[in-house]
């Protein structure tokens, strides 16, 4: 596997996906904590240095999910990162096109338990949706 940084344009996008293709990479993780997004943040903490995760790299982790996605069309699984706290957050990584997900700042923050709440909320929004089969999900989000 490798893991992608979220601080990276399209360009760079369409080389890493030739070199995780010609390499047979088998998985990629998108996204690694981002040092871009920082400006967006509104506490007294937004001065500290370090890379961020969790929320406040949800949308830019989606969309680069979503991005790889399209690229690569399934021919390497993506374990979508970033944001993830709910059933919401959840679904919406499934549908930039994560075949699986990588929770840690959630985790952190929410506790262990953070991952049936996440089940028992991905459930209800699959079931409400109609959705048979967790793949009809994956990657439908244009």
């Amino acid at each position: 596997m490798v893991k992608v940084s979220p601080d990276i344009n399209d360009k760079e996008i369409m080389k890493i996906s030739e070199v995780l293709l010609d390499n047979e990479i088998e998985a990629t993780i998108i996204s690694n904590t981002s040092d871009t997004t920082r400006e967006n943040l509104q506490n007294n903490q937004s001065h500290q240095k370090g890379g961020l995760s969790g929320k406040p790299i949800e949308s830019k982790s989606s969309e680069l999910i979503r991005k790889f996605y399209k690229v690569l069309k399934g021919r390497i699984k993506i374990i979508g990162v970033g944001g993830v706290d709910s059933g919401r957050s959840a679904y919406q990584k499934f549908l930039a096109g994560a075949d699986y997900l990588q929770l840690y700042t959630g985790m952190v923050f929410r506790g262990p338990n953070i991952v049936s709440l996440i089940k028992k909320e991905l459930k209800q929004m699959l079931l409400k949706d109609g959705v048979k089969n967790f793949n009809e999900i994956v990657g439908k989000k244009d």
